[in-house]
């Protein structure tokens, strides 16, 4: 690791430790301030950390609509920003899914048809489970459709991303699915915060809840190996 990359790294923690900590004591300033900062930071150090042949234009962009979200959100008090904020989320999303099923291709799919169906059954399950307790929250703010929607994406994100996991099934193809997992408990708390009760602490929860996912994204992502050394793994053990 050069000294730059591990230097991007130290300001990223220390700009994720101080958003966290004015999350947790309701601290504004810093936290709107850290809050910009973060998906920048994390996008420079997947561009830096990333071998050429491992580079997605598609995981940058995605994380560049995760810092333009950020943005909208930080008018937290005004729902037609947080809805724009919410769909550079959504676009963000469809990303992840696209490289995902580009990474996997469509073959797999079919290869492993029993794997996606239980995977599938499981995320179907999570998105009733959801459904059902934010469908009261969505009608009050004139979003169910969009709701459906947004639910469904993040199914189908969790889908493409473990059937991605399945087919590479090493440590950084896992950690990419389970950080594809925590973002369903990180929009499930915003969505609580936006249309339900406001707990003190669903601030650093949910910001927690996508700093994580996030970051194992783009650490998954970086070191993934590539798919000419995939191809040639295939042929060994052919």
């Amino acid at each position: 690791m050069s000294p730059f990359l591990l230097l991007l790294i130290t300001l990223y923690v220390g700009f994720v430790s101080v958003h966290l900590y004015s999350c947790l004591f309701g601290i504004e300033n810093p936290r709107m301030i850290t809050k910009v900062f973060l998906m920048p930071f994390l996008s420079f150090i997947y561009y830096k950390a990333t071998p050429k042949e491992n580079f997605s234009r598609t995981i940058f962009v995605a994380i560049i609509l995760g810092f333009l979200g950020d943005a909208f959100l930080l008018g937290d008090t005004y729902l037609p920003l947080i809805l724009l904020g919410i769909s550079f989320f959504f676009f963000g999303h469809v990303l992840y899914i696209i490289n995902f099923i580009i990474e996997t291709g469509i073959k797999n799919y079919k290869k492993y048809f029993i794997f996606l169906i239980i995977i599938s059954l499981f995320y179907f399950i999570y998105a009733n489970f959801a459904f059902f307790n934010l469908k009261e929250g969505f009608q009050r703010g004139n979003i169910l459709v969009p709701g459906i929607f947004y639910i469904i994406q993040l199914a189908l994100l969790n889908i493409s991303s473990g059937i991605y996991a399945y087919t590479y099934f090493n440590i950084y193809a896992i950690l990419v699915h389970i950080g594809t997992f925590i973002f369903t408990v990180s929009d499930f708390v915003l969505a609580r915060k936006m249309f339900y009760e406001h707990n003190k602490y669903y601030q650093v929860v949910l910001m927690a809840t996508y700093i994580s996912p996030q970051s194992l994204i783009c650490f998954g992502m970086a070191n993934k190996k590539n798919k000419i050394e995939k191809e040639k793994e295939k042929e060994k053990t052919n």
